[in-house]
């Protein structure tokens, strides 16, 4: 019948919506996804930023100290006040594990590592002085920066070596409390993002149906609605007269079966 028909076509619909749904939810879920890695690599990126800021601020400090002293015409055996600056600098930087300033012999002269004073740097790091830039290296659980400084004829008259520590730390209080709000703003935002996709959804699947619960409410005896009927109220209105006639039959063949047993 016209009417089992629609009911399919409406599960079908149904089914439809219900897949859209769940595709828009997947898609949904995918994009904050996307933003969140995006914005991890921004922070990392940011961090790297940081990092190679602070790397600069922190040899070129140290080298124009180091060049500064010698050009008052001391040897570099003779500036203990290199002590006090590298255990200064350290101080002011989280992560320094230490700061060692070696001659161009590989001697280690001033180190904020008091057992590193007098012993011999590796070879790398004297290699390191035939150029005039900034090196880097990393080992496991440490990375570490350096720079050479020179006299005043232009020459290597030493290195500078930085150690940081990369072993993470545990995060402190406020650490945690940032995480913690950031993870309840994604949260939130997946929320309302949610809320509003079932809103949409909700309402494109009301208008959808609209139809068929304007034919429900003509076959149970309603109204039609206002305006030009659709094929599913047209329907629904011939299908309501057929079981009104049927009825009025049925009604009409009782009323003689009485008269006929009134007549007996």
């Amino acid at each position: 019948s016209s009417t089992g028909c629609g009911g399919m076509k409406l599960f079908t619909r149904m089914k439809l919506f219900t897949r859209i749904y769940a595709i828009a939810l997947l898609g949904l879920l995918g994009l904050l996804a996307a933003l969140l890695l995006l914005t991890q690599q921004v922070q990392q990126m940011r961090q790297a930023e940081l990092q190679g800021l602070r790397d600069g601020h922190l040899l070129r400090n140290l080298r124009t100290a180091a060049e500064n002293y010698l050009a008052t015409g001391l040897q570099l055996e003779q500036l203990e006040i290199l002590q006090q600056v590298i255990a200064r600098e350290q101080a002011a930087f989280v992560g320094v594990l230490a700061i060692d300033v070696f001659a161009a012999g590989g001697k280690v002269l001033y180190s904020t590592d008091v057992g590193n004073r007098g012993t011999q740097v590796p070879e790398g790091w004297r290699a390191w002085l035939a150029r005039d830039l900034p090196w880097d290296s990393t080992a496991p659980g440490q990375r570490q920066i350096g720079t050479r400084f020179e006299n005043d004829l232009g020459q290597a008259a030493g290195g500078i070596v930085v150690t940081f520590s990369t072993v993470p730390v545990p995060l402190t209080l406020a650490q945690w409390y940032e995480r913690g709000q950031q993870a309840v703003q994604w949260l939130a935002m997946l929320v309302l993002a949610g809320a509003a996709v079932s809103a949409l959804l909700y309402a494109g699947l009301r208008q959808t149906l609209k139809p068929y619960s304007d034919a429900a409410h003509v076959l149970q005896g309603g109204h039609p609605p206002p305006g030009v009927a659709t094929p599913w109220v047209q329907a629904a209105q011939a299908q309501r007269a057929q079981w009104d006639a049927a009825r009025q039959r049925t009604q009409q063949g009782m009323r003689q079966l009485e008269e006929l047993d009134h007549g007996v």
